[in-house]
């Protein structure tokens, strides 16, 4: 009975108390009705899936066609976890040399799980993210390496964030300097044995204070 309930949709506002079974709410034209009651990680956020990785210092984003790419994200192939990135930000921290720049994502694959020469991930400067539901103190099996790291095979480029700027003259010039964000929105799904690579489009002298939010979900059976 409670199987054929809650497959029938009602049409119209409900009001329900908890461990009651319910229809799914329809409209008058038969669709399903869904509302957003929270924003879009805090169900993750509240099963301490979510992490935030962010470095000590502001730091040079390599350019994307080098062995040392960073900041990176790196889900080892023992981690038993999907990764999910959801955001990206970067923030200006000192104003180098003058250029036209754009951002990328690169990604590396069979990375294997030991930090040594010769394997995919050469070295690796570490800092633990940490858990967004906050005072919970979850461990993080994803590691960050805000700061260059070095590979035996340059990660191949994936993507572009599609945003960049074009720094012009000192920062005591009085102009705006923009900062960035990028919002994955579900786009990537890093299984265990990968890592992605934040890059620029060019070299460049410009750091950047840079964090990087994701989710850490149990490997699902089959996948």
């Amino acid at each position: 009975m409670a199987d054929l309930i809650t497959r029938t949709i009602q049409t119209g506002p409900m009001l329900k108390n908890d461990g009651d079974f319910s229809p799914m709410r329809g409209g008058n034209y038969g669709e399903g009705v869904v509302s957003q009651f929270w924003g879009k990680y805090t169900e993750l956020a509240l099963r301490g899936y979510v992490f935030m990785a962010i470095g000590a210092a502001a730091a040079a984003v390599p350019i994307a066609t080098t062995l040392t790419n960073a900041p990176a994200l790196w889900n080892p192939a023992n981690s038993g976890k999907i990764v999910i990135p959801l955001r990206v930000n970067l923030s200006l921290g000192a104003i180098g040399t003058p250029i036209l720049q754009g951002f990328t994502i690169s990604v590396l694959y069979a990375t294997g799980s030991l930090v040594a020469t010769g394997n995919p991930i050469a070295t690796w400067t570490n800092v633990a993210p940490v858990t967004t539901r906050l005072g919970r103190g979850t461990t993080s099996t994803t590691y960050f390496a805000p700061a260059v790291s070095t590979y035996t095979t340059n990660p191949a480029r994936f993507m572009d964030l599609g945003f960049g700027h074009h720094l012009e003259g000192a920062a005591a010039s009085g102009q705006l300097y923009s900062q960035f964000g990028y919002d994955f929105d579900g786009q990537i799904v890093m299984p265990p044995g990968t890592s992605i690579h934040l890059g620029s489009t060019i070299a460049t002298s410009t750091t950047y204070w840079t964090s990087i939010c994701f989710a850490e979900i149990p490997t699902p059976p089959g996948f």
